[in-house]
C-alpha cells in the first residue's frame, strides 16, 4: 500500500451514524480514495467473494454487530487464504477489554483500537492507521504494539 491514492478502505459497522462519521473523517482528511461500507460481517464476507469488485486493501471491522459478530467475520477472513493477509486494521470497537483485545489479537487482527468519540480524534487515528506500512506489519507478534492509540 505505498501509493496512498489507490487504496480502498472497507469499514463495517452496524451503526449507520459511525459509518458516517468515519465517510466524513476520511472526506475531511481529504485523501481520495474509494471507502465502502458494510453493515454486518455477512455482507462483508459476501462483497469480498463478489468476483465483480475489488478486495479492499485495508478493513476497519466493528466487533459487536448482528448477524455476524466481528470476531466470526475476523475468523472467516483469515481462515481463506485469498483474503488472509487483507490488513484488518483496527478492530473499530467502542470496548477495549483485555479478552476482545487477546481474542481479536489471536484471531489474526494487524491491530485495536477504539472508537474515538471525537471527529478530531477520529481523523488524527484514521490517518495515523492508513499512513502505516501494513507491507511489513501483516503478522504483528507483539500485543503491546497491537493497540493503536492517538
Amino acid at each position: 500500500m505505498n501509493n496512498r491514492q489507490n487504496i480502498r478502505v472497507l469499514l463495517t459497522d452496524d451503526d449507520e451514524d459511525d459509518r458516517d462519521f468515519f465517510a466524513d473523517a476520511i472526506a475531511d482528511l481529504q485523501l481520495n480514495f474509494p471507502v465502502e461500507f458494510c453493515k454486518n460481517g455477512l455482507e462483508l464476507l459476501n462483497r469480498l467473494y463478489d468476483k465483480n469488485l475489488h478486495v479492499p486493501d485495508i478493513i476497519f471491522l466493528d466487533l459487536n454487530m448482528p448477524v455476524m459478530s466481528g470476531f466470526e467475520t475476523l475468523q472467516q477472513i483469515r481462515e481463506d487464504v485469498q483474503f488472509k493477509n487483507i490488513p484488518v486494521i483496527a478492530i473499530y470497537s467502542t470496548s477495549a477489554t483485555s479478552d476482545s483485545i487477546k481474542s481479536t489479537f489471536g484471531l489474526g487482527a494487524n491491530a485495536y483500537v477504539v472508537k474515538p468519540i471525537s471527529f478530531d480524534d477520529l481523523k488524527k487515528l484514521l490517518k495515523k492507521v492508513i499512513e502505516m506500512d501494513w507491507n511489513g506489519k501483516l503478522s504483528n507478534s507483539q500485543i503491546e504494539s497491537f493497540i493503536i492509540t492517538i
